[in-house]
């Protein structure tokens, strides 16, 4: 039985956290050990029901730290160990050589240019690493790299099935609900979404904003939102582990986050059945057909994302057949299945040198 660690040494929940954990049930599902090592008093231990925890986080000098994964490796007689940057990447290859044995999945960052630095020329020599590409335009993207021991493409993916029973949250009485989620690198984007919103509201739409994800600088959004009369009608909501029944009480899901936050939240939304807009020019691009599973809104031209907005909540007809077309989608061909499998090809590949041995 092959078995895995999924390293996520920061106790914020976050997308890298949310990938780890949908890979590794699916994972499970097929037979493999999975444990998640993170902080064990953390939002990211507390969402990692049916997997396993490793009490784990940074705290002492780098290598010490490194040495310290390694012992814990060795413990759960890992076969590998998945990354998602180059510094755990280097500690991940520095702890596997210690442990002595198992491969390092190097997890990119869907949408992500992978640029080979020294620290990640260092680890591909301490360590057997596979790289892990969110699509295959990633992994043709990507410098080459010696040494390497292969390129697999698992594309970000959720479980449908997990969104059947959700029951949506209540919203204010007389409006409607538009979901915003956003990132750190989103700034300019989100604030063109809530001016938008703000001009709809002018003309007489009764509008209740949620807003998810952590943005770039609280203060300066809160400044924006008042600036331009969301005021109190704007509800910063933070990154909370279970937002279903808050995504799927939106009308609209506005999506200006990228990488990995952006592509789980369209995935999210498809699969609730809420009509989505991504921002162009993000990894919503990537899931979205304009016009028959969703719509894309321009980053800076606020007036004209307004009236594509208000032109679908004016549609009942087209809303309803986006959010069908789009729950379709997702679940013909964004399930985890295809992730799995290219993850269950480098697990099996981690087993050969330990057989020669």
């Amino acid at each position: 039985m092959s078995r895995i660690v999924l390293h996520h040494p920061s106790p914020l929940w976050d997308g890298i956290a949310r990938v780890y954990v949908e890979i590794g049930r699916a994972l499970a599902t097929r037979g493999v050990m999975v444990a998640v090592a993170c902080p064990g008093a953390s939002a990211v231990a507390s969402a990692c029901a049916g997997l396993d925890v490793l009490p784990y986080e940074d705290r002492d000098a780098w290598f010490s730290d490194a040495r310290r994964l390694g012992g814990l490796l060795r413990e759960y007689g890992a076969d590998a160990v998945m990354v998602a940057n180059e510094f755990d990447h280097l500690q991940a290859a520095v702890a596997v050589r210690h442990s002595g044995r198992g491969v390092v999945l190097r997890r990119t960052m869907a949408g992500a240019a992978t640029r080979l630095t020294f620290r990640t020329w260092l680890a591909v020599r301490l360590a057997p690493t596979w790289f892990v590409h969110g699509s295959a335009a990633d992994a043709r993207a990507a410098e080459p790299v010696t040494k390497l021991r292969g390129r697999i493409v698992a594309e970000l993916a959720v479980d449908p099935l997990q969104f059947e029973r959700v029951i949506a949250a209540p919203n204010p009485i007389g409006t409607s609900t538009i979901a915003v989620v956003t990132d750190a690198g989103a700034q300019r984007a989100t604030a063109a979404a809530l001016s938008s919103i703000a001009a709809m509201r002018r003309r007489g739409h009764p509008i209740h904003t949620l807003l998810f994800g952590t943005p770039h600088d609280v203060n300066e959004l809160r400044v924006h939102a008042t600036a331009i009369g969301l005021g109190d009608d704007l509800v910063l909501v933070g990154d909370p582990i279970d937002r279903a029944p808050l995504l799927a009480s939106a009308d609209i899901v506005w999506v200006t986050a990228d990488r990995d936050d952006g592509g789980l939240a369209v995935l999210d939304a498809m699969s609730l059945g809420c009509p989505v807009v991504a921002t162009r020019g993000t990894i919503g691009e990537r899931y979205v057909k304009h016009g028959e599973t969703g719509l894309l809104a321009d980053r800076d031209d606020a007036l004209a994302s307004a009236a594509l907005v208000t032109l679908l909540r004016s549609d009942p007809a087209q809303m309803t057949r986006l959010r069908d077309a789009a729950m379709l989608e997702v679940r013909a061909r964004r399930g985890l299945s295809s992730a799995a499998d290219a993850i269950m090809g480098a697990l099996d590949d981690a087993l050969v040198p330990q057989a020669a041995a």
